[in-house]
């Protein structure tokens, strides 16, 4: 076809499309979808014995004659004690309805198999509505997937309806379960090379888990894995299927890993507590090594993860010595100028000690110093001891040396050297920090040690984001968004930060807050150019405030927002086709301009603000193009 009968054509095209938009006005409809509502249920108050029901729903349908659907559950956790067909259907008359429900449609699934069709009616039903409702009786704690499948919708000429699923999803329990290494920590300093040790990795508090992974580095200059057994919890529950995915002491140059799976064959759970895997390591040096648990995983047999918290080990065949503040933490927003707090200095694993010092630092804005009390081991009394504070540079010095006949201190258990008594000055906060520490042996010499500090935490810190939106949430490549955040200081101190604004995990910008006053919001924008995107691509924007020093609350740092898609151009009514419709919509609009009613932001394809030839002629050059 010549150039000459192509822009004739094109002409045609428009002049018909905005004849019709003036008879009729049409718009094409929406994406049909069955679906199971609600769609998810977590509730732990159905117990055993309790009922609920789901509707399925359709949506955005025209023409609807006649439908049928499967829906499967697992039977060890819900059964299925009654089914009603839903009114949608029938208010375009007389229905035939159809029931090939079977509570035992195999060894772990329940199955509703329900079938519905008008009879002899003059035409189907449109719009949106309830097709069937089902009672479920709970006989388990557990979670099942209420998986539709072989969902079909069709005309009065048995033409199907194309149309999309969504599934549900059912849980009664709300899993608190832990992971750990047992023991949590080895210290013991005659497991000496070519000695061998075994650590359990355990679970606690488990709800109805399925499968578990996780991952378990060590230090390989110390330690190599001699034997791994896999651990009695699932297996309790049925078969499982055992996975060594990794199991290297030259994972890197630093560091070995144990990298276990396992998952029952059936969909079923065990519960409670038990042993995942046992780890047998062979000593190959003196020293001391981390045992980090990580990336663990628990999965209900619905395959969705289960909540829990993991607690990694520490291995030390040299018994080293520890300073440290008791409690480690003083959190109390309550306490006020004036109020009177006190910590313990505590020692622990130590042999034949006799004498220590220690500076201590503290926030001198936020503490004064009152005193210091020295508290001697066993009740000795044959000590000498030194003790100064000086709140002008906020610091405390401490020193005690024993003498004859004095004996010298051996205690794996931690013991009490000295208390220390605070007054709050202000809000704030203030790390207690030791420095230039001194454990000395009968001998004089000097005793190898760590330190642990403390913190008094007399303040809220707590920066959130409250809100992520965007003004576009469907662009053609290249298309300019305006982002913005809007973030809260719920604390009590003014902050600064940053805010990580992401799509899919990737780095978009890094936003500035600065000097936000306490229990203050401020909104920030960022325009994000969606340059080299291909079409058909689905972001999920995400905005994460860095947490501030000392911050406890993370839950409310994180702000995710829906969907921005990136269409084909020319794409206006976002069908994922370039046809008739999209010229429709953009000759409705021709000639119009940002701002006047009426205006189509999504026919504009070269973005500039006025519908024209232009923009007819992009939609006519992609014209056929689909996703």
């Amino acid at each position: 076809m010549n150039k000459k009968a192509s822009l004739f054509l094109l002409c045609l095209i428009i002049t018909f499309t905005l004849e019709t938009i003036a008879f009729t006005g049409k718009v094409k409809a929406q994406t049909t979808t069955m679906s199971v509502n609600p769609q998810t249920i977590i509730d732990p108050t159905l117990t055993p014995g309790k009922s609920f029901q789901v509707k399925i729903d359709v949506t955005n349908v025209t023409g609807l004659y006649g439908w049928e659907f499967k829906l499967y559950y697992l039977k060890a956790i819900i059964n299925a004690t009654a089914v009603q067909f839903g009114p949608f259907l029938e208010t375009g008359g007389t229905t035939f309805t159809i029931d090939k429900s079977n509570k035992d449609f195999n060894a772990t699934h329940g199955l509703v198999w329900l079938a519905d069709s008008l009879l002899a009616a003059p035409k189907g039903v449109n719009g949106s509505g309830t097709i069937a409702s089902v009672t479920f009786n709970v006989v388990s704690l557990g979670s099942t997937k209420l998986d539709l499948e072989d969902t079909k919708m069709g005309t009065k000429t048995g033409v199907p309806i194309s149309h999309t699923v969504q599934d549900g999803y059912f849980s009664n329990v709300i899993s608190q379960a832990k992971i750990s290494v047992k023991p949590e920590k080895t210290i013991d300093s005659t497991i000496k090379p070519c000695h061998n040790f075994t650590i359990n990795i355990t679970i606690s508090d488990a709800v109805n888990v399925k499968s578990w992974e996780f991952k378990l580095f060590y230090n390989n200059s110390l330690l190599n894995i001699s034997k791994v057994e896999f651990g009695k919890f699932l297996q309790s529950a049925g078969t499982t299927n055992q996975q060594i995915k990794q199991l290297t002491d030259a994972y890197n140059a630093t560091h070995g890993i144990a990298w276990l799976a396992e998952s029952l064959l059936l969909p079923v759970g065990a519960s409670d507590d038990g042993i995942l895997a046992s780890i047998t390591f062979h000593v190959k040096d003196v020293g001391e090594s981390s045992l980090a648990l990580t990336d663990t995983v628990l999965l209900d047999p619905a395959g969705q993860p289960l909540q829990h918290t993991s607690f990694s080990g520490y291995f030390n065949n040299v018994l080293m010595a520890k300073i440290f503040i008791d409690p480690q933490e003083i959190f109390d927003p309550t306490l006020t100028p004036g109020s009177i707090i006190n910590v313990t200095v505590k020692m622990a694993e130590v042999a034949d000690l006799y004498g220590f010092k220690f500076n201590l630092t503290y926030e001198k804005s936020v503490l004064n110093c009152l005193g210091v009390l020295i508290i001697p081991y066993d009740c000795e009394y044959n000590f000498d001891s030194k003790v100064a504070w000086n709140d002008k540079i906020g610091e405390i010095y401490v020193e005690v040396n024993y003498q004859a006949p004095a004996e010298p201190i051996t205690s794996v258990a931690p013991f009490q050297v000295a208390k220390i008594f605070f007054q709050v000055s202000r809000v704030g906060v203030s790390p207690l920090h030791f420095h230039d520490t001194s454990m000395i042996n009968s001998e004089g010499a000097e005793i190898p040690h760590i330190v642990q500090d403390g913190l008094i935490y007399i303040a809220i810190r707590d920066v959130a984001v409250i809100g992520l939106s965007a003004d576009k949430t469907n662009v053609y490549p290249g298309e300019l968004i305006n982002i913005t955040v809007t973030v809260e200081n719920r604390g009590n101190l003014t902050e600064s930060f940053t805010v990580m604004l992401k799509y899919n995990g990737h780095s978009i910008a890094n936003l500035t807050v600065t000097d936000l006053p306490p229990q203050n919001q401020r909104s920030i924008s960022y325009t994000w150019n969606t340059s080299g995107f291909a079409p058909c691509y689905n972001a999920s924007l995400t905005a994460y405030a860095i947490p501030v020093p000392y911050e406890r609350n993370l839950e409310d740092n994180t702000f995710v927002d829906g969907l921005i898609s990136i269409t084909l151009i020319g794409d206006v009514n976002g069908d994922g086709i370039v046809d008739i419709y999209d010229i429709t919509l953009a000759a409705k609009a021709f000639g119009l301009n940002r701002g006047d009613m009426g205006f189509n932001e999504r026919a504009d394809i070269n973005n500039d603000g006025t519908i024209d030839i232009f923009d007819l002629i992009l939609i006519a050059k992609h014209f056929g193009e689909h996703y």
